[in-house]
């Protein structure tokens, strides 16, 4: 491998030429991209949106050179990065011009350590130690997140996770940077620090190419806006235009809200003493939870009542993930915690990969739970070629065929387009009108606002 510069690469390798007749994976059948044509202009920022499901994140890997050089599929047409032919060059080289955020940021790490894994790109590209040490303390530094350095992975939330692969991009140094869904598990104040990062990076000359559903974020900072749906461009937009849209022509393309959401549902956090023993729920008179010696949840006095769908709020690390783990029974809490109310429960994970087995689809869930969520026509497809939000539908629709009493939905809404927001909305409220214990841990504003009936906010402990 060639070493790197510790300057910029020169102005063109932060070319992107993208012309594209068909893009095919050996697994399915139908096109996931066609007719594209896309060439942003250097050191700009460009917005990708569309259904789950429209091409994405294909759009990105053809980019970065995952397919054709990791994911299998024909392509008819040519891309060029840095002017470099993407499909000739050898991958290693696409980590010198692209960095990329994955939409699972779990399935990009290479180590177990957070100042191994910023230090990984460098190492493998021969850049100077001292200089890998500058570049992971600046990356650190602009995510805010210093106090993660020679934390374990293993040990972090969704949301630190998603900091940690932002971070890594940032200290991969490159002329390109990628982002598929950056701001899925993000809490609000996250995704604010996160804005300010894309700035800067602009500003520095960056091409940025971020796929999302949360728009709002990106208000003045995105030059043009691809609105994509079955793998072609249905719409182009500068971003002044995309912006200015009307809320209700945003929601026939099936986009979520471009303006910034509030949370329009009240915080409810009674004692447990104000709970009677006719009330059915879930009560916590007492949870703690620690990891080692390092305490990492610390709550009391939560009722979370039979027949309403309880949303649970809080920042990243809060430890909202860690409640969810506890109350299905793969988390052991502390000694002396006290829940009751608990019967049977069922959790639909941050990562849902972790929760798909089967050959196909219609065999993780039946038809008749498909059908709502959009996922019918997917029936024969092996799950794990589905896309992100597709994936994260399908686990929902196996929410809803177990039948437990107690159901965790955490971050439900990641990766998902403001169509199968609103059908996972009415999944929830079926639920609770079934009698059900139905909680929902979202960062989520815009999915909270139609779906919940109270909210209980988490605060990360000490």
């Amino acid at each position: 491998m060639t070493s790197s510069s510790q300057s910029l690469p020169h102005p063109s390798a932060a070319e992107i030429h993208m012309d594209i007749a068909h893009v095919r994976y050996s697994a399915v059948q139908a096109d996931v991209v066609h007719d594209f044509s896309f060439h942003p202009r250097p050191g700009s920022v460009t917005l990708i949106c569309g259904a789950s499901g429209s091409g994405k994140s294909s759009v990105l890997r053809l980019i970065n050179g995952l397919i054709p050089h990791f994911h299998q599929a024909e392509v008819e047409g040519t891309v060029t990065v840095g002017k470099l032919d993407v499909s000739t060059m050898e991958l290693y080289r696409s980590g010198e011009l692209c960095a990329t955020v994955f939409q699972n940021p779990r399935t990009q790490f290479f180590t177990t350590e957070v100042d191994s894994e910023l230090a990984f790109a460098g190492q493998n590209f021969h850049v100077p130690a001292q200089e890998i040490a500058r570049r992971s303390a600046m990356a650190l530094n602009r995510i805010g997140i210093t106090e993660l350095a020679g934390r374990s992975l293993h040990q972090l939330s969704g949301g630190q996770l998603q900091k940690v692969a932002c971070a890594q991009a940032m200290a991969q140094y490159t002329p390109i940077v990628l982002f598929d869904e950056p701001t899925s598990n993000l809490d609000p104040g996250a995704i604010e620090d996160f804005s300010a990062v894309i700035a800067a990076l602009k500003e520095e000359g960056k091409t940025i190419v971020i796929a999302e559903h949360r728009l709002y974020f990106l208000r003045a900072l995105v030059d043009e806006v691809l609105v994509l749906d079955n793998g072609t461009v249905t719409h182009r937009f500068s971003g002044e235009e995309f912006f200015g849209l009307d809320q209700s022509f945003v929601h026939e393309l099936g986009l979520r809200r471009t303006l910034p959401p509030t949370l329009e549902v009240e915080a409810d956090h009674p004692s447990v003493s104000e709970v009677s023993p006719k009330d059915a729920g879930v009560v916590i008179e007492s949870l703690r939870v620690s990891f080692g010696k390092t305490p990492v949840l610390d709550v009391a006095g939560v009722f979370f009542p039979s027949g309403v769908v309880t949303g649970v709020v809080g920042p990243n690390g809060a430890g909202k993930t860690t409640l969810a783990r506890v109350l299905v029974g793969v988390q052991k809490a502390d000694r002396g915690s006290k829940i009751s109310g608990v019967r049977s429960a069922f959790l639909v994970m941050q990562d849902v990969h972790r929760q798909l087995f089967a050959e196909r689809v219609d065999k993780e869930a039946p038809m008749e739970f498909l059908v709502p969520m959009g996922l019918d026509t997917l029936a024969s497809r092996h799950p794990l070629s589905l896309s992100g939000g597709q994936k994260q539908r399908l686990v929902c629709a196996t929410a809803m065929s177990m039948n437990a009493q107690v159901v965790i939905f955490d971050e439900p809404t990641s990766g998902v387009d403001y169509r199968h927001l609103q059908s996972i909305s009415q999944l929830l409220r079926t639920l609770a009108e079934q009698g059900k214990v139905v909680i929902v841990i979202s960062h989520d504003y815009e999915f909270l606002n139609h779906c919940a009936d109270r909210i209980v906010e988490l605060q990360p402990h000490g």
